[in-house]
Formats: C-alpha cells, sequence, structure tokens
C-alpha cells in the first residue's frame, strides 16, 4: 500500500473512531445530565464503589489477552484460537471472581447494597466472553469503520437502559442495568461484523498459549499498575469521606477525563500503525501524534478551566458545585494523562510492555501515600493537587524520558512540538480569567469561550509564524478528502 493511500486510510479510520467516539460521549454526556437530576450524590458515589471493583476486574477481560493479536497478526490460526479459548475461559472465571468478590466489599464500605450490584454487574463477562478477540481482530484489519458502529450501537443502548430504569425510579441500580445493556449489544454486533472463524477448544494449544502469556503478562501488569494509579483516589475517598464526597469527585473526575477518553479510541489506530512501521516511521509518526493532540485538546482543557465555575452548576444543578474546585485541578492530570497513553502505546509497539508496566508499578508506592495525605490534609480537593502533581506531571515526565532511552530517541525532538500549544492555552486561559473576573455571569457566559479560543488561536499561529495553522488546514482538507472517497465508495 502507497504512503498516501496509508495516510487516507488512517485519517479514514481517525474519522470513523473520532465520530463514534463523540456519539458515544455525548450520549452519556445527556445521560450524565439527567441523573445528576433524577439520582443523588450519593447514589453516584455507591456507584463509584462498585467502579472499584469493576474497573479492576475488567483488566482481566480478553481485550488484555487478545491484544496480543494486533501486534502479532492473525496468519497463526492456532495462535488465534488459543487467544479465542483462553478469553473465553478468562471471562467466565471473571464472572464467578467478581460475584464473590462484591460481599467483603460490601462489609468494606458499609454499604449492603453493594453486593447484589456488583454481582448484577459480573454477568457482562458472561455476555462479553469472546468479544475481546473479535474486537482485535477488527482492529488488526484497521476495519476501524465496524468498531465505530459497534461503539456507537453499545454506547446508546447504555444511554438508554440508564435512563429508563432511572425515569422509573431504579436508583443506582440504573447504572447496573445500562452496563448489561451495553454489553448485550457490543457482543451482538462485534459477532455480527466478525467474519474470522474462532474455534474454541476448552484446554487452548499450550505452545500459543506460552506465546499469548509472555506478551500478554506484561499487558496486565501495565494495567494493574495504572488501576492502582487511577483508582486508589476513589477507594480513600469512599473509605475515609463518604459516598457524597466520592459522589462529587467522581463527577469531577468523569467531566475531566471526557476528552481524554476519546484518545484510548485513536490510541487503536495509533498501536496498529505503529507495530506495522520501522524505527524512524515510528518517531516520525509519534512526533506528529504528540502534537496533534497538544494543539487540539490543550484549547479544550483550557476552556473547561475558565468556564467550569458556571457550566457545572448551570447544567448539573447548584446541588453539585463543590465539585467545580476538584474539575479544574484534575484537568491538569486527564491534559498529561492524554501524553502519557500515546507514550504507553509507543512502548507496546516497540514490544516493551515490561519497560510500560515497570514505569507503572514503580508509581504506585509514590501515588497511594500522596492520595492518603491528600485526603488527609485537603479532603477530596487535596486528593486531585495529589493526582495532578504525582500522575499528572511527574509520572508524563518520567514516561517521557522512558520512551525515548526505550527506542534511543533524542527527548528535546518528541517534546518540541507540545510545547507552544500547552504554554499558549495556560496564557489564554489565565489573561480570559483576569481580564473578565468583574463581569456579570451572562457576560461570562458569552464571551468567555470565545476568548479562550481565539486568544489561544492568535497566540499559537503568531508563535509559530503560521505554520500551525497551514498543519491543520491541510490535515483537515485530507480528512475531508477521504471522507468524500467513503462516501462514494
Amino acid at each position: 500500500m502507497s504512503g498516501k493511500n496509508t495516510t487516507t486510510k488512517i485519517a479514514k479510520s481517525g474519522l470513523w473512531l473520532t465520530a463514534s467516539y463523540a456519539i458515544s460521549r455525548v450520549a452519556q454526556l445527556i445521560a450524565q445530565i439527567c441523573l445528576a437530576r433524577l439520582l443523588s450524590p450519593e447514589d453516584f458515589g455507591v456507584w463509584a464503589m462498585v467502579l472499584v471493583v469493576t474497573i479492576l476486574t475488567d483488566l482481566f477481560q480478553d481485550n488484555a489477552t487478545a491484544a496480543v493479536l494486533i501486534q502479532r497478526g492473525l496468519e497463526d490460526k492456532k495462535l488465534v484460537d488459543a487467544v479465542y479459548s483462553l478469553g473465553v475461559n478468562i471471562s467466565i472465571f471473571m464472572f464467578v471472581v467478581q460475584a464473590l468478590i462484591g460481599l467483603p466489599i460490601s462489609w468494606f464500605f458499609q454499604q449492603p447494597v453493594l453486593f447484589p450490584l456488583i454481582a448484577c454487574v459480573s454477568f457482562k463477562f458472561v455476555i462479553n466472553a469472546g468479544t475481546g478477540t473479535r474486537a482485535a481482530i477488527l482492529q488488526r484489519q484497521m476495519k476501524f469503520r465496524e468498531i465505530a458502529i459497534s461503539n456507537i450501537g453499545n454506547g446508546i443502548a447504555r444511554m438508554c437502559g440508564t435512563l429508563i430504569l432511572a425515569a422509573f425510579g431504579f436508583g443506582v441500580w440504573s447504572f447496573a442495568g445500562g452496563e448489561i445493556c451495553k454489553a448485550i449489544v457490543d457482543a451482538a454486533l462485534k459477532r455480527l461484523y466478525c467474519r474470522y472463524d474462532c474455534t474454541y477448544h476448552f484446554f487452548p494449544d499450550q505452545q500459543a498459549v506460552r506465546e499469548v502469556w509472555s506478551f500478554t503478562s506484561s499487558l496486565i501488569g501495565i494495567n494493574l499498575a495504572v488501576y492502582a494509579n487511577t483508582n486508589g483516589d476513589n477507594f480513600l475517598i469512599g473509605k475515609l469521606l463518604g459516598a457524597q464526597s466520592l459522589g462529587f469527585y467522581n463527577l469531577a473526575y468523569q467531566l475531566a477525563m471526557l476528552p481524554a477518553f476519546a484518545l484510548s479510541q485513536i490510541n487503536k489506530i495509533n498501536f496498529s500503525v505503529l507495530s506495522q512501521r520501522d524505527d524512524e516511521g515510528k518517531k516520525s509518526y509519534l512526533r506528529q501524534m504528540l502534537e496533534y493532540y497538544a494543539l487540539f485538546y490543550a484549547p479544550i482543557y483550557s476552556l473547561g478551566f475558565v468556564v467550569a465555575p458556571w457550566i457545572i452548576p448551570l447544567v448539573y444543578g447548584s446541588q453539585w458545585l463543590g465539585a467545580v474546585p476538584i474539575f479544574q485541578i484534575v484537568l491538569i492530570f486527564a491534559y498529561a494523562r492524554g501524553f502519557m497513553s500515546i507514550l504507553g502505546t509507543t512502548l507496546n509497539a516497540l514490544n516493551q510492555p515490561r519497560t510500560n508496566a515497570v514505569i507503572n508499578l514503580a508509581l504506585v508506592p509514590l501515588s497511594l501515600p500522596s492520595f492518603f495525605i491528600g485526603a488527609k490534609l485537603g479532603g477530596t480537593v487535596g486528593v486531585a493537587i495529589a493526582v495532578a502533581i504525582v500522575m499528572g506531571i511527574g509520572a508524563t515526565i518520567w514516561f517521557w524520558f522512558a520512551t525515548c532511552r526505550a527506542a534511543k530517541w533524542n527527548v528535546a525532538t518528541l517534546a518540541s512540538p507540545v510545547i507552544l500549544p500547552t504554554v499558549a492555552a495556560i496564557f489564554s486561559a489565565g489573561i480570559v480569567i483576569f481580564s473578565t473576573a468583574s463581569l456579570t455571569l451572562q457576560m461570562q457566559i458569552v464571551l468567555q469561550p470565545l476568548l479562550v479560543i481565539l486568544i489561544n488561536a492568535f497566540l499559537v499561529s503568531i508563535l509559530s509564524k503560521g505554520r500551525v495553522p497551514r498543519k491543520v488546514l491541510k490535515l483537515i482538507k485530507e480528512t475531508l478528502i477521504s471522507k468524500t472517497k467513503s462516501v462514494k465508495t
């Protein structure tokens, strides 16, 4: 495939995944806004306690095992069947584990409803058994349109299921019902689109299993470390500060991470592309992705920081005002987390998942004590500050140096494209906050979003001497051309 065709395919894939993410997240945001008015902060806090468990057990879904197929291909039928069989077996095992672990968790948080809630959600393991393998096959085949449609379908299913149950007064159980609806639709669509004939064996081929394990064990280690680093805050807040505080923190965190979650979709493309390029191609592509991330995401986060004091109580209600300072602080972590996500994906594509795992594991003894100290000294705001400093700024710098060392690349070469967009976003936010502080709320609502975007665009354009606007326009043009060709075909 020619370089031009490859670029077009990447742009088209990115368009599909971005569109699917946007639709799914809009659906999630609509549901969240409605639920914030139908349910209480305590309900959100109880569900966040459920997530402490389900996010951990989700790390052992067959998605982690199936990732080896993206990196090594589909030519070896024994390997594919072993991955599929292993994924199904693990899913059934995790269904039992999650159902049982709900009891001690309910004792720990002193919330009896947690046990049946967690047991109910565990059924998604049975429903999704084998789905991770089908998703990996689609990703390896670069069938991102099909993946995007599946994402849209399961996102809408979760929104509808959750809202219908909440409207009928099911309270916190509405969240569980939405997760089951999502799992059913996702499994059905992935089965429909994946044409690869996977064969299940109760005892998979042992040689293939060993090959899978050599790659997957590092990924599981990465995921466990990431879980400890990104969920220890929820665990400590729920235990030390209670369900209401956790409800405020969880809402703020989910809102701050909305743009960053889109990157998980783009990283599917990044992993597929990076895995199939040579060393120089990997470096060039990574540099480009880091710059695009900074250019598009830095203004979004600076805008969120500026408008948070009025938009959160306006949209969610005055009872959620306590989430505002938490949201603003977590935005720092969310922006840095995007760079970490891209760099971690690069390490995996370089066949360095063990390095990725070691970095994340080494952060655990730093993150958990900092969360505890933050909770004791400053409550939820203190935890948010610890997250921003340790897991945001500190961890990102570490990842940057580790990736460059593993690939033998120059740090400045990768870091230089992101400095200008980041600095411009910080200055634009500061200028707008200072200049509009004395205005009425109505004037702030009108002027602040416009000023943040205009000042940021002006600074980036002037300081880059017009290079950045030309580059962005070229990207938009290529994406629109690929979209037009897609429609015609």
